[in-house]
């Protein structure tokens, strides 16, 4: 999951991309007063009515599954694009399962501007860029997965998405520097008809054993393993932090390119110290056998 802000990231959202002008399959505004961007709209037909969120951690990266029980509300038949939002994903890892049957998908990444984000009563969008100019900036990017869902009428089913998600932070590092951030985008779900039923699982391996920060409690369930229920869909999304326990620490200090540099920058203040205590030893034994 890099923070697991980070991390990771889910989202199913109904939604098109054209470049400059970006229309959704639902009604959406004409013309977009922004130039490229991607329009998700409120939907009213289709709900969630549960997600699993399986996260598992291998050295530095994570094997993401979510899987959706979805269902369409309406006695009518419905086709919809949908689109999937996440940092840090790993094309060659990608698989789409719609209703039991593997789904061709396209991948895409877009530069990201949370600060133009528009919101109404029934659309929002958020403004995303062509992968030149994310390219350009990493740190500001989510990449999509697109990929078709057809309904019959009131027809429920499972919908799975699953990839390879690089860590942020500094997973590859072996001294105490090494830490993993995983983010996932929950936010977006909220554009279906309803949500309900969120568990996430969360499996680390014993690199980095110990979730250190979370904006979600998660309850620890075993060795490296971790749980998230919840009834509702969350207001934010998931930001997860995973660290070293305390002893795996104390060596990987050991590790430390920069420890040689840090002994000898503090050389001088080592040998007062060893040399007063080496003097106060002295004296105590003098002192001792003097009196005997």
């Amino acid at each position: 999951m890099k923070k697991i802000s980070l991390i990771y990231a889910f989202a199913l959202v109904f939604a098109l991309s054209i470049p400059q002008v970006a229309y959704a399959n639902m009604a959406a505004p004409k013309e977009a007063d922004i130039g490229s961007s991607i329009t998700f709209e409120n939907n009213d037909a289709v709900s969630v009515l549960s997600e699993v969120l399986d996260i598992t951690v291998d050295g530095s990266e994570a094997d993401i599954a979510a899987t959706y029980k979805m269902k369409n509300t309406t006695d009518e038949s419905i086709s919809t694009q949908s689109m999937f939002l996440s940092p840090n994903i790993e094309n060659s890892g990608v698989k789409v399962v719609v209703n039991n049957k593997d789904t061709s998908f396209t991948v895409k990444k877009y530069a990201l501007n949370y600060d133009t984000e528009i919101r109404t009563d029934d659309w929002q969008y958020v403004v995303l860029t062509d992968d030149e100019i994310a390219s350009r900036n990493e740190e500001q990017t989510v990449d999509t997965i697109t990929f078709d869902m057809d309904f019959a009428p009131n027809e429920e089913y499972d919908v799975r998405v699953s990839y390879r998600y690089r860590l942020g932070g500094y997973p590859d590092y072996d001294f105490n520097a090494k830490k993993g951030v995983i983010k996932y985008y929950l936010a977006p779900a909220a554009m279906w008809k309803d949500f309900s039923n969120l568990t996430i699982n969360l499996y680390l391996d014993k690199d980095m054993p110990v979730v250190t920060s979370s904006n979600l409690k998660f309850e620890r369930l075993g060795t490296r393993t971790y749980q998230y229920i919840s009834d509702t869909l969350p207001e934010e999304n998931i930001e997860i932090v995973i660290d070293e326990n305390w002893w795996q620490n104390i060596f990987s200090t050991l590790r430390s390119p920069y420890l040689p540099m840090t002994l000898m920058m503090f050389s001088p203040f080592i040998l007062i110290v060893l040399a007063v205590g080496i003097f106060t030893v002295w004296r105590l034994r003098k002192k001792k056998k003097h009196i005997s």
